[in-house]
């Protein structure tokens, strides 16, 4: 009896055996379910900002939009001082002081509350580098300061003075209207070997501008100083 049980037992196991080798097999011949990755969905940048911005010259009651001025580079001597004013109109009349024609302009743009005037520089060096840098806040007018020193202006917050200096850094806040943005020489000015772009622009996040720091918005205006003897682009 015992012998025939143990018969049984090992009939039992080789069976059971080679059905789960089989299913075994089976198993490993199935594909492979394959791993879902997840896929990094990029959001498609779109500026709905249409706010009008440009460079004038104020002469008089009157703003002249300026597009190109040529200057020869002479060390702590000045480039120019430009006005910004919301509009891109080629002359523009003005009926009160330009500080308060400039709030009048800025307040009549949907959002402008939420919108802020930055600047960008760009040129290329004699040894082939190129610069590109922004000036959000009066703190970022000391870079790249050995070329070229910039100052900020508030035309709006100064109604009223005969005379009044540029923005220092424990002066900025919300309130604060760039109206005007004055360059000149520094003491490595004769390293610049192009023309410089100066552009003005409203922006409201980091999204206006892309990953390199480079302003994408739809809202500037571009003034290019020719220097020197290079060539005007």
């Amino acid at each position: 009896m015992k012998k025939r049980i143990l018969i049984l037992f090992l009939l039992a196991f080789f069976i059971t055996g080679c059905d789960f080798n089989s299913v075994s097999k089976k198993a490993e011949s199935l594909p492979k379910k394959e791993q879902k990755t997840e896929e990094k969905i990029e959001t498609t940048y779109f500026d709905t900002n249409t706010t009008p911005i440009a460079f004038y010259d104020l002469q008089g009651n009157t703003l002249k939009r300026i597009h190109t001025i040529s200057k020869k580079l002479v060390v702590e001597q000045d480039v120019g001082l430009f006005q910004v004013f919301p509009s891109q109109e080629e002359n523009i009349s003005l009926s009160s002081s330009f500080g308060q024609e400039f709030f009048n302009q800025w307040s009549t743009y949907n959002n402008n509350n939420s919108l802020k005037i930055g600047f960008s520089i760009s040129f290329t060096k004699s040894d082939g580098e190129n610069v590109y840098y922004n000036i959000l806040d009066p703190s970022h007018t000391f870079d790249q300061w050995e070329y070229l020193m910039n100052y900020l202006y508030d035309d709006y917050a100064n109604l009223g003075k005969g005379f009044y200096s540029h923005i220092e850094m424990d002066q900025f806040n919300d309130n604060t209207l760039f109206t005007a943005f004055k360059m000149q020489s520094s003491y490595q000015c004769d390293q610049i070997a192009s023309s410089i772009k100066l552009t003005v622009f409203t922006y409201d996040t980091e999204d206006d501008f892309d990953e390199n720091g480079v302003y994408r918005g739809n809202s500037y205006d571009t003034l290019t100083i020719c220097v020197n003897d290079y060539p005007c682009e």
